[in-house]
């Protein structure tokens, strides 16, 4: 095996055994999968939009598109965050083909590649710039076949990020300064609006701990079974500063 090829390999290993579904192959992708660029894909968002149209007629089009462009943008993202915090590396996310079924967006295919080396900085520059391309090339597809406010979308990304920071850190011992700094940067890197969102909460068993503040409702309450989820910015500040130390709390 060579080394270009054990280090994707190792990068899939760990994003896997981090996050159990963000599971993905070493090859090109296959002729199912969607692949910014690619012939087909308007025909797959479509699927997945019209699945959410179908499973919740109630809850209405803010509410489909928020989904649909969730499922769509989680697992890149995850992936390169994952990547640059947990093993030193930077995938290429061209020409990543990601199964669509069902409504879900699960499993993931990357050609084989040397994923870049460098310190954090560099790191998140490189990962950055892939991310730009892959949102930049997924909106447009979206936006061809349902549609979703610009800003909305990308506000949706930087919560994704911020999710994905604090997974990572739970697997490796960041410093809560260490992961506000990284907030930062990546957001700046990525030209995301919002601003720093990650909350620091002071836990009863002295604990300090960050917690998830999203810039963006993902609209889940929207649905007849649906509700505000903790960390959603329509709760009032106290409420929403209470829920997350109690999720914090049972970390």
């Amino acid at each position: 095996m060579s080394q270009d090829c054990h280090d994707l390999i190792q990068v899939l290993h760990v994003a896997a055994r981090v996050l159990p579904g963000l599971t993905g192959e070493v090859g090109a992708p296959q002729g199912h999968q969607l692949s910014c660029g690619r012939p087909g894909n308007a025909a797959q968002v479509a699927a997945l939009h019209g699945h959410w149209q179908r499973a919740h007629p109630e809850a209405g089009p803010h509410y489909w598109s928020a989904r649909s462009w969730s499922l769509l943008i989680w697992q890149p993202i995850y992936l390169s965050l994952l990547a640059v915090h947990l093993c030193g590396r930077a995938p290429c996310l061209a020409q990543m083909g990601q199964s669509v079924a069902d409504g879900s967006v699960y499993g993931f295919r990357l050609p084989a590649h040397c994923p870049y080396r460098g310190d954090q900085r560099a790191l998140v520059a490189c990962a950055s710039e892939q991310l730009q391309a892959f949102v930049d090339s997924q909106l447009a597809e979206f936006n061809a076949v349902a549609s979703i406010y610009p800003k909305m979308a990308r506000l949706l990304v930087a919560d994704c990020l911020r999710a994905a920071l604090l997974l990572a850190q739970r697997h490796e011992p960041i410093p809560n300064e260490a992961l506000l700094d990284a907030e930062c940067t990546w957001l700046e890197a990525l030209g995301l609006p919002g601003g720093g969102a990650l909350v620091p909460l002071a836990l009863d068993d002295g604990r300090q701990c960050l917690g998830m503040g999203r810039k963006v409702c993902c609209q889940h309450f929207r649905r007849t079974d649906g509700e505000l989820c903790d960390s959603c910015p329509k709760l009032a500040a106290d409420e929403r500063l209470q829920r997350l130390r109690t999720l914090a709390a049972t970390c």
